[in-house]
């Protein structure tokens, strides 16, 4: 009887370890990049999971429109990408 529950016991645990799933490996820093055009944050509120898109498109921090040296913002996004159109 007690040889017959302790090999129950062991082929319970044996077949609970195989059961359980591997951890997830890490994230590299590759993967942690958003892909290019991925906008990660907007002015909203709404909460953005990890690893997906709140957008696509191109940001521009106040950093780089203070590093071309335009005192309007139109001009310097002008500047900064040519597809930006600025006028009446």
């Amino acid at each position: 009887m007690l040889k017959s529950l302790a090999s129950f016991s062991a082929l319970a645990l044996l077949l609970a370890a195989c059961a359980t799933t591997p951890p997830a490996p890490p994230k590299t820093a590759a993967a942690a990049t958003p892909p290019p055009g991925c906008v990660g944050q907007t002015a909203t509120r709404l909460p953005v999971k990890d690893g997906t898109c709140a957008g696509f498109g191109n940001t521009y921090t106040k950093q780089d429109i203070d590093n071309t040296g335009q005192v309007y913002a139109d001009k310097a996004l002008a500047l900064m990408d040519p597809s930006v159109r600025v006028g009446h």
